[in-house]
Parts: structure tokens; C-alpha cells; sequence
């Protein structure tokens, strides 16, 4: 059952799925359809589950829904990735890349590889302060208070006191 986003509780329990690229706005508002048409229709054990998605910063498709109405499933929640893979094809978007970390930087998403983010703080092209999408949190309240934190207030902090101590 479709709900507006701000309506749902704030132990609403969310996934974040990132981009590898940018959605541009016609893209965004096709997925924003299609998702809408899902969440309609999504249910756990034929219980329908209120629910809710949007796309932030043209690169993050998140879904949320209320379980204090209906608990999602495990078979619910299959069925929501295989849809964000789906969406993935038809855009040409992979939106389970892990391994790319993303950056607000100049009032853009800035995509870094895992494996580069060392070189990226050395380089001082990442520092401290550097905002950073934590896609790992869980709920709405975490989406709106620790999702987009500083680096140094994230696991990334050890590659800012590795550099300090260099």
C-alpha cells in the first residue's frame, strides 16, 4: 500500500540502493513510477505493506516501509531487489555495486572506489569533512540523522587518523 514518504514512522526500515551513475530526471521520474506501481502491489505473506520510495541526489533509489503495519518477509523483500534489478536492466543502471563509495563534494555525488578512497584522502581530494552517504543505515530517523555524515564521523575515520599520524 502506497503512502507519501513523510507520512511513514521513523522506525520505518529502509534500503538504500546507490547508482553507478547519475539518473537523469526523466529517468528518475520513470523509475519513481514503476517503483510506486510495486510498492502499491508489495505485500509479505498477502498482507499488504505501507510503503513508500524516492530518489535522492539523482543516484539513490530508497525504498521504505512501515513495519509496525506489516513486517516484510523474506520472500517480500527477495521480491524487491529482484525489482531493483529489473530496474537496473532497463535503465542501465547497476544499483548493486558495493564497492563504490559516494561523496557529496561541490553539491554533487562523487562516486570513489573503495580500494581509491586511501589515495583520495593522501591526495587531500577527500578530507575529514568531506560529506559521506553511509548507505548501511537502517531506519527513516537513520536516514535523516546519519546517512549523509562527515567522513571522519563514519568507518572512514581510520583512513583520516592514518593520515594524521603519517
Amino acid at each position: 500500500m502506497l503512502t507519501p514518504f513523510e507520512k511513514l514512522s521513523d522506525n520505518a526500515r529502509i534500503w538504500i540502493y546507490q547508482a553507478d551513475r547519475v539518473l537523469n530526471a526523466s529517468e528518475q521520474k520513470e523509475i519513481l513510477a514503476q517503483t510506486d506501481s510495486f510498492l502499491h502491489q508489495w505485500a509479505a505473506h498477502g498482507q499488504a505493506l505501507l510503503a513508500s520510495a524516492k530518489i535522492e541526489h539523482g543516484h539513490f533509489l530508497i525504498i521504505c516501509t512501515d513495519e509496525s503495519f506489516n513486517l516484510a518477509s523474506g520472500c517480500s523483500i527477495d521480491s524487491s531487489v529482484r525489482f531493483v534489478q529489473e530496474l537496473g536492466e532497463q535503465f542501465k543502471v547497476n544499483f548493486f555495486e558495493r564497492s563504490n563509495l559516494a561523496f557529496l563534494i561541490n553539491s554533487s555525488v562523487k562516486l570513489v572506489p573503495m580500494q581509491a578512497v586511501k589515495a583520495e584522502v593522501a591526495n587531500e581530494n577527500i578530507a575529514a569533512n568531506t560529506l559521506f552517504f553511509n548507505n548501511t543505515v537502517g531506519t527513516k530517523a537513520e536516514l535523516d540523522t546519519k546517512w549523509c555524515v562527515k567522513a571522519n564521523e563514519s568507518w572512514l575515520k581510520r583512513y583520516f587518523q592514518q593520515a594524521e599520524s603519517v
